[in-house]
């Protein structure tokens, strides 16, 4: 049965004030237009009602979206991303909420990405739950600049499939076809979805939607995340065969290119998925996330950095907080406390610069309980990293010296972490 007069949903005054509750609490940037948030907090009544009225009546239009590039973590190239208008994003948010409640009922258990009450977490349980029945090879299919080259006449034949309102269908025609401005110049969009609309997450689920049906109907094991997904087989055969017939249904059915370099068949173990590995079927932060997270804590640790002790923890700390709210999942404790074993080194030399002079660091030791015979003999050299390893060093900067600083364990939250679900669980 197909759903008629959905654009009703879209422009109903209470669907479309929720809209804007959301879209106020995501914030985000202005769109060509520069209305903020606030600006058309402050006018609200108004501009909602205008929205209302031109939906109503057909006539709504969409400004391009102002084109940004923000870097692609892991590698040295920039994602596009469109900011549409505040208006925009409105409407934009209201249409996510009707083809939600069409949509969402269709999608299979094993779609995680952009859905309520569906996680990243639990996706990554799935896959955990999947290995552990043996499942130990992937086909892991990477789609080539997927939100890019999503074709519009895909999107809009999916949409009519369950939906007979041309109203609906043309209006998301328009916002598919709103196009960019580019430094200042105007470009068309013939193809794609632009990340940054509140409609985007919902338009990718209906056409990947499409993969996951087929996959279900091949009988075959899958966990996805928006365009990251995996294909669990039992053996390396079955993995080879499954890449080669979903790359080819992907790209001969529904026009998405796959990027075949970065596309394999491999052991579980060696894969990646949402910045974590499957490994003897426990789960541990990937290589590539360890990598970046280095990177960041460098960034933080610089021993140039003008700021006191304090605030360099206090930032730290923040970063910390949401790196293991993202990360608790990890299952292998011995990598956390290398870490903090490596970030308390970072911190030792950063605060040996700070101190500059061995005098002073002479009067530390003497202050955290050396005898002052044996601390004037101590002469550390204050600018080498090689002066972190050295006894008198770690003593004056123990875990107690830490702790007083209020640095942030990882393995301590792991290790609480471990306790809360041994005590649950009983």
């Amino acid at each position: 049965m197909k759903h008629v007069n959905v654009i009703k949903r879209v422009y109903d005054p209470r669907r479309l004030r929720k809209a804007w509750q959301q879209v106020r609490k995501n914030a985000g940037a202005a769109g060509i237009d520069r209305m903020t948030v606030a600006a058309l907090e402050r006018r609200q009544e108004e501009l909602l009602q205008f929205i209302h009225d031109k939906l109503k009546a057909g006539t709504y239009r969409f400004k391009p979206a102002r084109r940004v590039l923000i870097p692609k973590p892991g590698t040295s190239k920039m994602r596009k991303l469109g900011i549409p208008g505040v208006m925009d994003r409105v409407v934009g948010q209201s249409m996510n909420m009707a083809l939600s409640e069409i949509f969402d009922p269709l999608f299979t258990k094993s779609n995680f990405g952009f859905r309520k009450g569906h996680s990243q977490h639990q996706a990554i349980r799935h896959v955990q739950q999947i290995v552990r029945q043996g499942y130990e090879w992937c086909a892991s299919i990477d789609l080539a600049r997927f939100f890019d080259e999503i074709p519009h006449e895909l999107i809009l034949k999916l949409i009519r499939r369950k939906i007979s309102d041309e109203r609906l269908v043309t209006l998301i025609a328009r916002a598919l076809k709103a196009g960019t401005i580019v430094e200042g110049r105007f470009e068309k969009t013939l193809k794609g979805c632009p990340q940054g609309s509140p409609l985007s997450p919902m338009l990718s689920n209906i056409v990947l939607n499409e993969l996951d049906q087929e996959l279900e109907s091949r009988g075959h094991r899958y966990c996805r995340w928006a365009d990251d997904f995996l294909i669990l087989l039992k053996s390396e055969r079955a993995a080879s065969r499954v890449l080669e017939g979903i790359t080819g249904y992907l790209e001969g059915e529904l026009n998405l290119p796959v990027n075949r370099e970065k596309s394999q068949s491999a052991q579980v173990k060696y894969v990646e998925f949402l910045g974590l590995q499957i490994l003897r079927g426990k789960i541990r932060v990937s290589s590539k996330a360890r990598v970046k997270f280095k990177q960041r804590i460098r960034e933080l640790t610089r021993r140039n950095n003008p700021l006191s002790m304090n605030q360099i923890i206090q930032n730290l700390n923040e970063y910390l907080r949401g790196w293991l709210s993202y990360y608790r999942l990890q299952e292998f404790h011995i990598p956390f406390k290398d870490l903090d074993c490596w970030i308390r080194s970072r911190l030792r030399s950063m605060q040996l610069k700070k101190w500059k002079k061995p005098g002073k660091f002479q009067r530390m030791m003497i202050k955290a309980g050396f005898p002052p015979i044996d601390a004037r003999k101590v002469w550390i050299k204050m600018n080498k990293w090689q002066s972190v390893y050295r006894r008198p060093v770690r003593f004056v900067m123990n875990l107690k010296w830490f702790r007083r600083q209020r640095l942030i364990f990882l393995y301590d939250y792991i290790q609480r972490q471990r306790t809360l679900e041994l005590k649950f669980s009983r």
